[in-house]
């Protein structure tokens, strides 16, 4: 089977972008090819976290679907030109190069909890459908049913409930929570689960209340200085912030302070990361990128938690002692995720 492949990199003002295009030649698909925008958070690409790994799951799509199509990968600076990009998608929903004028089939893959809401105040839910689609990642629930974006989010209670155990397991008696945006809804799932299973209060830090709490590395390798002694655990929700606290416990692994990895398996930073969150976003994009690709319908807007497999509390060999204590209350934290999921919807 052949196959091509073209990049482009366009550097403009505040925009990166790269376009690619694939094709295969198992199936014939209409022409002209469908389009595919995907905006990552504001300087998300390269966060050795969220983003690098909803990158993977739509490398998977290119590397293994056979078909034709285009994807233009967008970084923004900042929320106002995320906005810019939005209504620069809507308003060229109708272009074509097509020579007998057809528009492709167009689809925006939205990678910030923070673009569904712009992209409502932009979009008329009346043109959108299986030709021109919109899905937006870790939204909350839609106020409307029949909301025309299709959304989902990865609920953090569940694996945060573990990390909560496993806190306590290592006999820690101060543990912090920290947050990289305090204003989002998905993140205080992570927050309520950590208390939860820790089983006591636990004082909260917010790093920012917008996307730059994730993005923060360099304050939150300060910010440890003053946490040593302190605290015992820190759990950390950040993102790319997070790698200043590996920095931090990677140049004083005797401080006693231990604390989780997010998002990917990130243990081989720091000998006392005890555990990670791992999100198999990859996963939720890939199975969603072939959805649209082959026309099928998908809800309006599901959440995924610790029993989809797409969300998942790991704990590395080095700890391996606390693995059949936190297996043991794995149901226990599903079925309590449940009962959290269904009192927050």
């Amino acid at each position: 089977m052949g196959s091509k492949r073209k990049i482009k990199l366009l550097l403009a003002g505040l925009l990166l972008m790269m376009t690619m295009a694939q094709s295969c030649q198992k199936h014939a698909t209409p022409a002209p090819d469908p389009e595919i925008w995907v905006l990552f958070s504001p300087d998300g690409l390269g966060d050795l976290s969220y983003n690098d790994v909803v990158l993977r799951g739509i490398e998977l799509f290119m590397n293994e679907e056979d078909a034709e199509f285009y994807i233009s990968f967008m970084s923004p600076d900042d929320y106002e030109m995320a906005r810019f990009l939005i209504q620069l998608w809507w308003d060229e929903r109708e272009a074509t190069d097509a020579e007998d004028g057809t528009v492709p089939r167009k689809m925006l893959m939205l990678a910030d909890g923070r673009y569904g809401d712009m992209a409502r105040e932009i979009i008329d839910p009346a043109l959108i459908g299986k030709d021109l689609s919109v899905l937006a990642f870790e939204t909350g629930t839609p106020a409307d049913a029949s909301d025309a974006l299709r959304s989902f989010e990865l609920s953090l209670y569940g694996a945060s409930w573990l990390a909560g155990r496993t806190a306590r397991e290592l006999g820690c008696g101060q543990p912090l929570v920290v947050l990289g945006d305090g204003s989002s809804e998905v993140i205080g799932g992570g927050r309520d689960g950590f208390t939860d299973g820790f089983n006591s209060q636990v004082p909260v830090h917010t790093l920012a209340n917008d996307w730059q709490g994730y993005c923060m590395p360099m304050d939150a390798y300060q910010l440890m200085y003053g946490w040593d002694g302190t605290y015992d655990f820190v759990y950390s929700i950040a993102g790319g912030t997070n790698m200043g606290i590996y920095r931090y416990l990677r140049e004083n692994p005797e401080c006693g302070i231990y604390t989780a990895g997010m998002d990917t398996d990130q243990s081989p930073y720091s000998t006392l990361i005890t555990g990670s969150m791992v999100k198999r976003i990859d996963l939720v994009v890939y199975d969603y990128l072939n959805h649209w690709f082959n026309r099928d319908d998908v809800p309006v807007h599901q959440v995924f938690g610790l029993e989809s497999g797409f969300v998942d509390w790991v704990i590395p060999e080095r700890y391996s002692h606390l693995k059949p204590a936190i297996e043991a209350l794995r149901q226990e934290a599903i079925q309590k995720e449940k009962d959290y999921e269904n009192g927050r919807h």
